[in-house]
């Protein structure tokens, strides 16, 4: 009989799956259909998001986390997570715009930004939260039934590698799923807002917006890990406040955005 504790986490993790796969799409065809987003910067979104972080930042990490490259920085956290988690995917990342913002020549208005911005947040959503919250329910159910269809997932696996895969899916509650969901709100409103200093720069031509996007993006990506003492609740609120207050600050660009 599955115990209470595991249902729940599953339910946790199946409605995180829907919210990270599922609404993403529905809201994109919501707008696509209301005429608030362009189909053509939504998708050059998407292909920044997958380049900059897919095909190359994540196996270039990876690369030199293998070759031990990054040793020195890994021995300090707060250096790693603003140099390798803050400034390395601002660069990626905030390039990946600058180039997807000059490709669209005569399509940099207020409505293409926000679907260019969204296309890359969402992206995100779909790639990194939402396919991390599928792998968890499959590992999941799995464990749970080691010589059922799904437990082909653990074959060859040592019991050291099963251990640690079972205490990392029992430390995902059921909250802390919630709180990785509203992390991803936080996200997507810090994509739109960077996304809105990428433009401004190619607009006006002047590469500081640029720079401020890059160096927005480190702070942001940072701040998990130099205010961890305090605590995940603390983090994931300053993190949404910080996520509307650039959220209002997109909204108010709109005044004063080119036509």
């Amino acid at each position: 009989m599955v115990n209470s504790p595991v249902v729940f986490q599953l339910a946790s993790f199946a409605v995180a799956a829907f919210c990270t796969l599922v609404l993403p799409v529905v809201l994109l065809i919501v707008l696509a259909v209301m005429k608030k987003i362009r189909l053509a910067p939504l998708a050059l979104g998407f292909v920044s998001f997958f380049v900059s972080q897919m095909v190359l930042r994540i196996p270039l990490l990876q690369l030199l986390t293998a070759t031990g490259a990054l040793n020195a920085f890994a021995a300090h956290t707060v250096l790693y997570a603003v140099v390798v988690g803050g400034l390395s995917a601002g660069l990626f990342e905030e390039t990946a715009r600058l180039a997807g913002a000059a490709i669209l020549k005569g399509q940099r208005s207020y409505k293409d930004m926000i679907s260019f911005g969204l296309g890359h947040g969402l992206c995100e959503v779909m790639l990194i939260a939402g396919m991390t919250h599928v792998n968890n329910i499959l590992l999941r159910l799995a464990l749970m039934d080691p010589g059922g269809p799904l437990g082909v997932l653990l074959s060859g696996v040592d019991s050291a590698t099963l251990d640690l895969v079972a205490s990392q899916l029992a430390a995902a509650t059921p909250g802390l799923v919630a709180l990785g969901l509203l992390e991803r709100v936080s996200a997507v409103l810090f994509h739109l807002f960077a996304t809105s200093l990428v433009f401004t720069a190619v607009i006006r031509r002047k590469p500081g917006w640029y720079f401020a996007a890059v160096t927005a993006h480190t702070l942001f990506n940072s701040l998990a890990v130099l205010l961890s003492g305090f605590g995940v609740l603390t983090v994931e609120l300053v993190l949404f406040a910080l996520g509307l207050a650039m959220g209002a600050w997109v909204l108010a660009a709109r005044r004063r955005w080119p036509a």
